[in-house]
């Protein structure tokens, strides 16, 4: 085999040191040559003035040292070695020296030449100047010492240590807040009634075959659970104490809509004929006018129009600068339905009995910007809409006399509720309508306490209801009168005071200052002598009217149709009723509350 095809680290060792070697021995003769030379000037002053011309000294290649593979690889020239030695004499006479640098010459030559390795490695050096470009080595690191590597290693398990620490520290924090939570949820105090949204709350359902069969059980089960979770009042609170204000600027007014809110169709009342012409008297309100007239309406439709019950209180919400107020969505056939549960009452009670309708218009009626008029249903039409189902039953038009007050305090700003001074004109005119004696607001004490924010702060969580709170007035009647609880089913009579004290009471329950309440029988007994016994039926705008007819009636006995737990009828009989009145809001007359009127009356 050819030499050529040596190894190619057997090849380049041989090569590469042969031809150094031979440089170097040639340039060795060559300065000893020079400092041979007792009167020649130093190396270095001879490099700046001799005049010379080069002598090539090479590398003759042979057999043994011919190109190789390597050179080709790393692209090494065929003159590689080559150095430029004067072959002239100088030109010049070389300068004279000084003494003391005779001596440092003389120095210079009694000092031990360069060992070979060292000529080696200078000569490689100079050679690398001809090799390609490569990536220097990259020096190696000092070697730590025993007290460095001690410390880098307690730095470390310092570290690991606070990590583990810090993991095992969270774990049992959050451990700790869900277990704890857990048996908080589970054997907590839960809640029955919730004051804020004026209503009772759910109730541990029943077990039954059929319930669990179906899943019902479960479904109940699980909305019992999320609907009283303990301390509810608190943490709607602070949920509503986190949200911060959000609107839309309409010219000078701010408007926020909270909830479900859309443009809503006005009804219209659908007839089965083909075409059906009358006449009907309309009670119309303008200021602070009120003018009947004559209309005569053609209605022509093709199918029984379809309408949907309306919202509850809360459903939906427009904040107008700081008055919240609920849009209300009407419903036309729960107010023939409310409507009809008045007949059946009045026809069970019989002649003797006066059965009367006050259904309450609500703040959306006398406060909405008519051009937010779209997104709500007519109050006016819908309570128009069930006096004309009504039969027997004496229509209470609170709507027209309310609506002569309306710039007047008669709203809450801050809750879903009319406020004492609107529950007293809407209870004047009851007065009128049943014929009994009134007494004037002068009559009664006002008490008057700030700072009241009410149920349409829990519900829209605002902000600017926060900021801006109200006054809160309720009236005390003079005269003389007692109060007695009842539970729902008329039994467990206590003593007690119809206007509750209010010094310990949250600011959003102040409205519970009539009664406490409404999950319970109320009987009042005054000082009045006209053997009139009154039962009010109602739901919690009902409430507010209560003081101002202790004047009125005799006897005055008030239930709430929502907790109601015996037969309305034989309970109005029993007590000796002359009147009954059915007082509720327009959410409830047309909303979902007005069935518990035909159960109250049947169970």
């Amino acid at each position: 085999m050819d030499e050529r095809y040596q190894s190619d680290s057997d090849r380049n060792n041989y090569d590469l040191d042969t031809a150094l070697e031979k440089k170097f021995h040639e340039v060795q003769e060559d300065i000893s040559h020079y400092r041979d030379m007792d009167t020649g000037p130093s190396y270095h002053t001879y490099d700046k003035q001799m005049q010379r011309q080069p002598r090539s000294i090479s590398v003759q290649r042979t057999s043994q040292n011919r190109r190789t593979s390597w050179e080709d690889e790393f692209d090494i020239p065929d003159d590689f070695g080559v150095l430029d030695i004067p072959d002239e004499p100088y030109q010049t006479a070389p300068p004279e020296i000084s003494n003391k640098q005779k001596k440092q010459k003389s120095k210079r030559k009694r000092q031990k030449p360069n060992s070979p390795s060292q000529q080696t490695k200078k000569a490689s050096a100079h050679a690398s100047e001809y090799l390609p470009s490569q990536s220097k080595p990259i020096p190696d690191e000092p070697e730590e010492s025993s007290e460095e590597r001690e410390r880098r290693y307690k730095k470390k398990r310092s570290m690991l240590i606070t990590t583990n620490v810090g993991q095992v520290m969270r774990t049992c924090v959050i451990g700790t807040i869900m277990l704890g939570g857990s048996i908080f949820l589970l054997i907590g105090t839960r809640p029955t009634e919730s004051a804020e949204e004026n209503r009772m709350l759910a109730t541990m359902p029943s077990i039954t075959a059929e319930g669990i069969a179906d899943g019902s059980y479960i479904e109940d089960l699980m909305y019992y659970y999320e609907d009283t979770v303990p301390g509810r009042s608190y943490f709607k609170q602070l949920i509503s104490d986190w949200e911060t204000y959000k609107g839309l600027s309409s010219e000078d007014t701010v408007i926020l809509f909270i909830g479900e809110i859309t443009q809503v169709e006005q009804e219209t009342i659908a007839f089965t004929e083909a075409e059906t012409e009358s006449t009907t008297e309309v009670t119309v309100a303008t200021g602070t006018q009120t003018t009947v007239e004559s209309t005569t309406v053609t209605t022509t439709t093709t199918e029984e129009e379809i309408e949907k019950d309306a919202v509850e209180v809360g459903d939906g919400i427009v904040l107008i600068e700081t008055h919240a107020i609920s849009m209300y969505g009407g419903g036309f056939s729960k107010g023939e339905e409310y409507a009809q549960s008045l007949n059946n009452y009045k026809s069970d009670l019989g002649a003797d009995v006066n059965v009367y309708s006050l259904v309450a218009p609500t703040s959306v009626s006398f406060y909405l910007p008519d051009s937010y008029s779209g997104y709500t249903a007519s109050e006016i039409d819908n309570i128009e809409h069930i006096n004309e189902y009504l039969d027997g039953v004496i229509a209470v038009d609170a709507y027209s006399t309310l609506e002569e007050h309306k710039s007047e305090e008669i709203y809450a700003r801050t809750d879903h509720h009319w406020l004492p001074l609107g529950a007293y004109y809407a209870a004047q005119t009851f007065a009128e309508a049943a014929g009994v004696p009134f007494a004037d607001l002068t009559d009664y004490t006002a008490i008057t306490k700030e700072g009241y924010i009410g149920s349409m702060y829990t519900f829209t969580k605002s902000a600017v209801l926060q900021d801006n709170p109200e006054d809160f007035t309720y009236y005390i009647p003079s005269n003389d009168y007692t109060t007695t609880y009842y539970n729902t089913d008329f039994t467990n009579a206590r003593d007690g005071n119809l206007l509750i004290s209010l010094e310990n009471v949250e600011p959003v329950s102040w409205y519970l200052v009539f009664m406490g309440g409404d999950e319970h029988i109320t009987h009042v007994s005054t000082d009045v002598d006209n053997d009139r016994v009154l039962v009010m039926v109602k739901d919690s705008y009902g409430n507010a009217m209560v003081p101002c007819l202790t004047q009125s009636f005799s006897e005055i006995y008030v239930t709430d149709m929502r907790y109601f737990e015996l037969n309305a009828i034989d309970f109005m009989q029993d007590v000796g009723a002359t009147d009954v009145l059915f007082v509720m809001n327009t959410f409830s007359a047309t909303g979902s509350n007005c069935s518990y009127l035909e159960t109250n009356r049947t169970q």
